[in-house]
């Protein structure tokens, strides 16, 4: 079964300051070639087999990208209206990714702690899902996180000319969605403010940065 992925980075990162959060220096690596060296063994050959949604800070993200190894470059693609909803982030990202997926992971780009063997985890619990499921969400103590998976079926409704966002389909469709229990944090760990990013560095240990 073919997986596409698509990573969200299209956000202005107002509650962290401004600032690109992918391009946050963790133990040397940024954010977003932490999550890129972790999707490698899992993408396909083809680069729009894996998407990077950008819009705020592109030029940025871009800049970063081209210092780092052509094996672990995504398509890139922008958002022109990235203030919108995280929908039409994904909508953007769902239409270039390459057309014969069969399911999709979508990330977002500022998950400290996701790894390979996370989004394997996931990726094999959809893979068994029970009859008519078309959509999975992790749950972590009730608290939804990411990667969200959904099949072809999906992405197609997503980018049909009316469009409904990801959200309005699982309203619309709740016997399809998996909520997905499971005792990880890494699935809902992610960094919005700079407390989130004092904690994580408690916590782990890891020393921080910002580039430049």
């Amino acid at each position: 079964m073919k997986t596409g992925f698509v990573i969200l980075a299209a956000g202005a990162g107002r509650r962290m300051g401004g600032v690109a959060k992918c391009l946050l220096e963790l133990n040397g690596s940024s954010l977003l070639e932490r999550l890129l060296r972790q999707l490698q063994p899992l993408r396909g050959a083809a680069r729009h087999d894996l998407v990077l949604v950008l819009g705020h800070h592109a030029a940025d993200i871009q800049a970063h990208l081209a210092k780092l190894p052509d094996e672990l470059a995504p398509l890139c693609v922008i958002n022109p209206r990235p203030e919108d909803d995280t929908a039409s982030s994904l909508r953007a990202g769902l239409r270039a990714l390459a057309r014969n997926v069969d399911q999709t992971v979508v990330l977002l780009a500022d998950q400290p702690l996701i790894d390979g063997n996370d989004i394997e985890a996931a990726r094999r619990a959809f893979e068994a899902r029970g009859p008519g499921i078309r959509v999975q969400v992790p749950m972590v103590h009730g608290q939804p996180g990411h990667p969200v998976i959904f099949d072809a079926r999906v992405r197609a409704d997503l980018i049909a000319p009316e469009h409904p966002s990801l959200r309005q389909w699982r309203a619309a469709h709740p016997e399809a969605v998996s909520l997905w229990a499971v005792d990880n944090p890494h699935y809902t760990r992610d960094l919005d403010t700079p407390d989130d990013l004092n904690t994580l560095a408690r916590e782990t240990r890891w020393t921080w940065r910002w580039p430049g």
